[in-house]
């Protein structure tokens, strides 16, 4: 294929800036969420006991220290733009994708926010830069 065949690469605007500003969306979430499992200002709904759990405290501390921990330190990196970003980027979304299926899995229901939180990670996942080979 010459490179004049090749169908140009999709370019979305500012997809560095959008990336970010979802990985710290999720991170300050998450965080948030979390210290509020863990600490009680969240009530404990009945569906909980369909979990496994005997109280929110643990689901508390891996959406703080998991799911938060993985979207900061995505967001952070794609800040300063280290080396190995997109890949602290796409583990990132995948956890938050994770989190959100296995939170409907083991609730057994639904809320809005999880479609939130779900775009937000599969968004992240597809905005997130490939690595390219060079062309010969």
């Amino acid at each position: 294929m010459t490179p004049d065949t090749v169908a140009p690469a999709r370019r979305v605007p500012h997809r560095h800036g959008i990336v970010l500003g979802l990985h710290l969306f999720n991170a300050l979430s998450a965080i948030g969420g979390g210290i509020a499992l863990i600490v009680g200002l969240i009530d404990i709904p009945s569906w909980v006991a369909a979990t496994g759990f005997p109280d929110l405290y643990f689901p508390g501390v891996i959406l703080l220290a998991v799911v938060g921990g993985s979207s900061l330190i995505a967001a952070l990196a794609a800040g300063k733009r280290v080396v190995g970003w997109e890949l602290t980027s796409l583990v990132a979304a995948v956890v938050m994708g994770m989190w959100i299926v296995g939170e409907i899995v083991s609730i057994r229901g639904f809320h809005f926010l999880q479609v939130v939180y779900l775009v937000t990670a599969v968004a992240a996942a597809w905005l997130t830069p490939g690595h390219h080979p060079p062309r010969d």
